[in-house]
């Protein structure tokens, strides 16, 4: 990890800190939520997969012909799936900098080294809603809606790219069913993990 990691990810803590102390005082009670990268990726084939197997179905039963891919089609479906790997944490940050203070000075974009994950983090205390809209956003733009132009325009490439954005969101809508239940509480993004921390009023 680069010593510009370690200072950005110690700043990230520190921020955490300071909100979690004074949620703390004000009467907040906090429960960390986390999951490990590994558990997220399989629980993407549990909370995501699904879906996808759904629309890959009801795509193939509006076009049943299949398109062979050329080189070019190629070196489109790993230029777009890289572009869209940027943009799956650009639409996080992009759809929490609306509700945050401080605007996009409390949105922080990297990757998590060990594992070459790239991340999304906001550094402020948001309503569930808020906090489950930037969540899902990905999953809504560049999964759900991307597979309704392939649906529309009949395009095996931006349906398979679809797919992908889908189970690639998995991580997202396992986070969202493990936010379900703090409904009623202020949520902040984990500084160093997957996940988030709820504050729930006593």
């Amino acid at each position: 990890m680069s010593i510009k990691t370690d200072l950005a990810q110690k700043k990230r803590v520190e921020n955490y800190i300071g909100i979690r102390n004074e949620m703390l005082a004000n009467g907040y009670i906090e429960t960390v939520e986390t999951i490990s990268i590994l558990k997220a990726n399989i629980m993407a084939l549990v909370t995501a997969l699904p879906i996808a197997v759904v629309f890959y179905v009801l795509y193939r039963m509006k076009w049943r012909g299949y398109s062979l891919f050329g080189m070019w089609d190629i070196v489109a479906f790993i230029g777009l799936s890289l572009f869209f790997i940027v943009l799956h944490e650009f639409l996080h940050g992009f759809t929490w900098h609306f509700f945050c203070k401080k605007k996009w000075e409390s949105i922080h974009f990297g990757v998590m080294l060990n594992s070459l994950t790239p991340y999304c983090n906001c550094k402020e205390v948001l309503s569930y809603q808020s906090y489950l809209l930037g969540g899902l956003m990905p999953f809504l733009v560049i999964g759900v809606f991307l597979f309704y132009v392939s649906y529309f325009f009949g395009n095996d490439l931006l349906m398979l790219i679809s797919m992908i954005n889908i189970i690639g969101a998995g991580g997202d809508t396992t986070i969202t069913l493990m936010l379900l239940k703090y409904k009623k509480a202020l949520i902040l993004d984990h500084p160093t993990e997957c996940g988030f921390i709820a504050f729930t009023k006593q």
